[in-house]
């Protein structure tokens, strides 16, 4: 999610405690409410102003650099081959050494607002690294043309490893804009295992850290109060706010590591949201914003309306953007709402095109029915629209997709959680 999405859903979080609600409307300047959006955004900001900037590289490849250019006043005559026979070398010293090795890729900046565009990748076949240089892109990762940024050098090139890969990428990374991806290479018994991003989403994502700064920041308002049974409140909402932004880190591809330190490595993703989807955020913010009016209303007196949080979540958050996603999507494919149906297997039993849908969902469905009734059965069935919808595969193909899928989405959320 982007950095505003979990600003939003820090401040709903914060408005689900009472005390904080009456703190916010009796005090003019408080700002316990803004608290929670702070720390709802202090994960990401952790892991780009100083998880990164801490991280050991091993390797660190900057083909702008003249060792990687055939001219080297030239930017534009960078050589595909010598990046490629360098990031084969990380590997092999990591067969070799036994070692974990990790091997920094820069982007190439051609101006101010330009950048040179390449992808590297790695074949598990022929167990080769491989690099393609590409055009000279704007900010919004759209081709421009420059004179004289014309690549003089070879487009591509492939470096050859000692040992088998593993685990590698079903497509090239791409690079371009913010900052380069790093890799850890880690020797296996059969190859050398390849992890994107090491330092993303690790110690700074854990539960156990939130809860740490909440009780930090209950000790210190604590002391700031005079009175510890007062200051509770702060850190409630600390630690609320922080496990917003894991929360929904769930949902898309790379997931966490909510158990550091007794756990080092990430725990993946549901898989339900893209954090580069704009509907995906605009849905978050849109129900932060209902949860916080709920909020303001379950605390005043009179009440200003008497909607169940069932009836104000399902008409004015589920259902409305379940169109949005239903006309975005058709639009998009430009296909019939009957093959449309088919292909995503949408499941709902109320609808005459439930012949065109698969057995899997049919049940899916037909549990749903059996376990809610009224306004939470209409929720729950949006819920299984909104997985399907989101995921957009073939039930076939999934199995095949799902690594390039993975792999767009932790590249997709590296880029978005460093905006």
């Amino acid at each position: 999610m982007k950095g505003l999405t979990h600003f939003c859903t820090g401040v709903a979080a914060a408005t689900c405690f009472t005390k904080a609600l009456s703190m916010s409307m009796a005090t003019p300047h408080s700002w316990i409410l803004v608290l929670g959006g702070l720390f709802g955004i202090l994960p990401d900001t952790q892991d780009f102003k100083l998880a990164m900037m801490l991280a050991k590289n091993d390797y660190i490849i900057d083909p702008a650099t003249p060792e990687y250019l055939l001219d080297s006043r030239n930017p534009s005559s960078i050589d595909a081959q010598k990046v490629a026979d360098k990031m084969a070398e990380a590997i092999n010293k990591c067969w070799d050494t036994g070692k974990d090795i990790t091997l920094q890729m820069h982007t190439v900046q051609m101006g101010a607002d330009n950048w040179r565009q390449y992808q590297v990748g790695y074949d598990v076949e022929k167990n080769e690294t491989m690099v393609k240089l590409g055009p000279v892109v704007s900010m919004s990762q759209l081709p421009v043309h420059i004179e004289g940024t014309e690549l003089t050098g070879p487009k591509e090139g492939r470096g050859k490893t000692k040992c088998k890969i593993l685990m590698a990428q079903a497509r090239p990374s791409s690079i371009d804009i913010f900052n380069g991806p790093s890799f850890l290479f880690t020797k296996k018994e059969e190859g050398v295992n390849i992890v994107f991003l090491p330092w993303h989403r690790q110690w700074s994502h854990s539960a156990i850290l939130g809860l740490f700064y909440g009780l930090l920041g209950w000790l210190i308002m604590g002391l700031v109060l005079g009175s510890f049974a007062k200051a509770w409140v702060y850190g409630a909402v600390i630690t609320c706010g922080y496990f917003s932004h894991l929360l929904f880190d769930f949902t898309g591809f790379m997931g966490a590591n909510i158990a550091w330190p007794f756990m080092h490595k990430r725990t993946e993703g549901g898989r339900f949201l893209k954090a580069s989807n704009p509907l995906g955020n605009l849905f978050v913010i849109w129900g932060s914003a209902i949860l916080v009016v709920f909020n303001l209303n379950r605390v005043a007196d009179p009440l200003v309306f008497t909607l169940s949080p069932g009836k104000l979540f399902g008409f004015f958050w589920l259902l409305p953007f379940f169109l949005i996603m239903l006309i975005a999507r058709i639009s998009e494919e430009k296909k019939p709402i009957a093959k449309l149906v088919k292909k995503s297997k949408l499941a709902i039993k109320s609808i005459p095109l439930i012949l065109l849908f698969g057995e899997e969902w049919r049940e899916k469905v037909q549990e749903t029915i059996e376990r809610t009734k009224g306004i939470r059965r209409i929720g729950a069935i949006i819920y299984l629209l909104l997985q399907i919808f989101m995921r957009g595969k073939e039930e076939e193909t999934i199995a095949e997709a799902i690594t390039d899928e993975q792999q767009m989405e932790n590249e997709e959320e590296f880029i978005t959680d460093s905006i």
